[in-house]
Order: structure tokens, then C-alpha cells, then sequence
């Protein structure tokens, strides 16, 4: 509230108060003068009717009878009359109020409606020069104050007559600054359905996604910068937000060739290069692990060969020597003829997070389950469980040649 707004209410305040004390002052002075005449009149009947008696027109009964009535009709006029003058009175009163309520919402209005055009028109004055230094990334970055002048001016902008991309855009670039995560969002989307070739747009929408979004944002995420590199095939920015989000989805191939392309283009004196460098490093083993592969033959030995159910299904599976008894990589198929061949690596994981590739050895192991499940169950048919290196193409031979409990 400003010091006008603050000042025209004391105003108001100042106001009623001098209203409510004319009109009690008033109402005040009108009822003594009332009251007053009752009485005289009363006085003046109470001295007739003693004359009265006096002069022999009146027996002394006829006389208190007289006196009587007349003190009844004192006592109820009075209590009539300061029953009206009190009602006179709050009416007095009521009336500056209402007045005073009745101003008090026309100034705050008034003023209100003021402060906020006020606030509005510097917004669209200061629009040009914080739209440059959004749009260029200035380094003397605009305060949260000036942002917020700047989202109320795009906000008018936008509804007189819809916006076009680009504003749609900075309302958007602005409205992330601010934190304002969703409305940052709903402005990228209307800004990509007006211009869905627009590389600033397909940039910061994607890079709002990957920062705050789930596995389906860094889809879309992954899908917008592939728009993006269709029209500019050596954006940095994209190519490294590309690697980032292939990376992050376990996509190391093309996490590699997008961060490959971008030391190409970036410059030797760039001070990003040694952090896209290290990335890359790391998609490099991340792909080399990822590559590792078991080769399992599973045979099964005469004396149970005849005891497999006809519904039995095969489980190969690799876990830690070490470590959590959940599989690293899991194979499951039905059981057909012996020997079966399978291929453990990283796509047969049964978690995202927990693969083959982060463990330095593998414990092998193959099981006959009568109940499709892994878990041990009494008829259940095993193998010895083998200790292997990991590698990049490791083999191993299990056979199946005891029957298991769960005991």
C-alpha cells in the first residue's frame, strides 16, 4: 500500500469521526430540548391542577386521581420520546458510516486501480531493454524485480492480442528464472505449437524438460532436440543437451557421436571443453561395460534329463559373488531341447540402476523351475553356480544335475 492510499484512508478515518460527532452532538442537543418542553408542560399541568383545587373546583380525591393520570402520561411520553430520539440517533450515526464504507471501497479503487496501472505502464516501458537481456543472455543479468516487471508486460502483451512465438518464448525463459516451473511450460508449449522450427524455442523447451522432468519429459526432451539438430545441425547447445539426455537414458552410442561432434565444433580455448571431454570419457566405458557379454550353454545330465516337467521353464541368471541375492540380468524361456544357449549382458537387467557392467565378477547360475518362478521351490532342478571374470565376451557351461529344495 502507498503513502497516497495510506494517507486518503486516514482522510476517510478523520472523516467519520467528525460525522459521527455532528450528527450525536446534534441528535444530543434535539433530545434535551424535547425533554425539557415535556417536563415544563407537566410542571404547568401540576400547578393548574393545584389551583384547581384550590379554588374549590376540585375534591382532594378528584385531585390525586387528577395527579395520578397525569404522572402516567409523563412517564410513558418520556419513554416514548427517548425511544425515538435513540432510534433518530443510531440512524445519525448508521448514515456516516455507510458514507465512510461506501468511500472507503471507491478509494481503494480508485487508488488500487492506480498503483497497479502505474506499475503496469513502467512494465511496458522497461519490456525492450529486459527482452534484449534475455534474449542475449547479457551477463548483468536482470534482478527478480526487474523479471517480474517483465512477466507482468509479456502477460499484457499476450493477452491483447495472443503473442507470437518469440513472446511466448521470453514469457516462458522468464517465468523459469522466476521459478514458475509450470507456467514455464504451458508458455514453451504455446510457443512450439506457433513456431515449432524456432531454434530458441526447441532449446529451452528441451532444456526446461530435462531439468525438471520424468522418463517421459526426456523423451519429448530427446524428440525436440532432434527437431533442433534438423535445423541446425552444429548448435553446441543442442549437441551437448543431445549427449546429456541420451546418457542419462542409457543411450552410450549415441551419447559418444553427439559429444564427438561437439569437440569438433567447439573451439580450442572454450572453457566448457575439458567438462564435455570428461563426459565423454565416461559414455566411452559406460559403452565399453555395456558391451560385455556372456555366452551360457546349459546342458542337463542323463539321470534328470527324463524328470523335466513338460511346463518347466529355464532360468539364467548372473548376481554378485558378494553382494544383493536380486540379478544382475535374468534370461527366461521355456524349456525345449538340451543344450539351450542364452546371452547375458546389459539388456537383460532386471533394475535400471543394477546391471552386469558394475560388477567385476559374475556368479552364474541356471535353474529348472516347476512353478515359473525364480525363487527356489522344493522340485526344482539346479546347477553348480560359476564364478566368472567379467569381460567383454565371456563363456561359461552349467549343468543341470540336482534337484533342489527350499529348505
Amino acid at each position: 500500500m502507498n503513502l497516497m492510499l495510506i494517507l486518503s484512508m486516514a482522510a476517510l478515518a478523520l472523516l467519520a469521526l467528525a460525522l459521527i460527532l455532528f450528527f450525536g452532538v446534534r441528535q444530543k442537543a434535539q433530545r434535551r430540548t424535547r425533554l425539557d418542553v415535556n417536563r415544563e408542560l407537566y410542571e404547568q399541568r401540576k400547578q393548574e391542577l393545584a389551583q384547581e383545587h384550590a379554588d374549590g373546583l376540585l375534591t382532594d380525591k378528584a385531585l390525586q386521581a387528577a395527579e395520578r393520570e397525569l404522572d402516567k402520561r409523563f412517564v410513558s411520553e418520556n419513554a416514548e420520546l427517548e425511544q425515538l430520539e435513540e432510534h433518530a440517533i443510531g440512524r445519525g450515526i448508521a448514515l456516516p458510516a455507510v458514507i465512510i464504507v461506501v468511500l472507503a471501497v471507491v478509494g481503494y479503487v480508485l487508488f488500487g486501480s492506480w498503483q497497479q496501472q502505474q506499475h503496469a505502464d513502467e512494465a511496458r516501458r522497461a519490456l525492450p531493454e529486459l527482452a534484449q537481456q534475455v534474449l542475449n543472455n547479457q551477463q548483468s543479468a536482470p534482478t527478480s524485480e526487474e523479471l517480474e516487471l517483465f512477466a507482468l508486460g509479456l502477460r499484457q502483451r499476450l493477452q491483447q492480442d495472443g503473442g507470437d512465438g518469440l513472446t511466448w518464448m521470453l514469457y516462458a525463459r522468464a517465468a523459469t528464472a522466476l521459478q514458475r516451473y509450470e507456467q514455464a511450460l504451458e508458455a514453451y508449449a504455446h510457443a512450439y505449437k506457433l513456431e515449432p522450427t524456432r531454434p530458441g524455442i526447441l532449446l529451452g523447451y528441451a532444456q526446461l524438460l530435462i531439468n525438471i522432468g520424468d522418463e517421459a519429459q526426456l523423451q519429448t526432451a530427446a524428440r525436440l532436440l532432434s527437431e533442433l539438430l534438423q535445423v541446425e545441425p552444429q548448435n553446441i547447445d543442442g549437441l551437448s543437451l543431445t549427449g546429456a539426455v541420451a546418457y542419462q537414458r542409457g543411450d552410450y552410442p549415441q551419447a559418444v557421436q553427439a559429444w564427438q561432434l561437439l569437440l569438433q565444433l567447439m573451439p580450442e580455448d572454450d572453457a566448457r571443453r575439458s567438462a564435455v571431454q570428461e563426459a565423454l570419457s565416461d559414455a566411452q566405458q559406460q559403452l565399453t561395460a555395456s558391451a560385455q557379454q556372456l555366452r551360457v550353454t546349459v546342458e542337463i545330465s542323463d539321470a534328470l534329463r527324463a524328470q523335466v516337467p513338460a511346463d518347466a521353464t529355464l532360468f539364467v541368471f548372473v548376481k554378485a559373488v558378494d553382494g544383493a541375492p536380486m540379478p544382475a540380468a535374468v534370461v527366461r524361456q521355456a524349456v525345449t531341447e538340451f543344450p539351450v544357449e542364452v546371452v547375458l549382458s546389459d539388456a537383460q537387467a532386471m533394475l535400471p540402476d543394477y546391471k552386469m557392467s558394475q560388477l567385476n565378477q559374475w556368479l552364474v547360475e541356471a535353474r529348472i523351475s516347476t512353478d515359473d518362478r525364480i525363487e527356489i521351490a522344493s522340485g526344482d532342478l539346479g546347477a553348480e553356480a560359476q564364478i566368472v571374470d567379467a569381460a567383454t565376451d565371456a563363456e561359461v557351461t552349467l549343468v543341470i544335475a540336482e534337484k533342489l529344495t527350499n529348505e
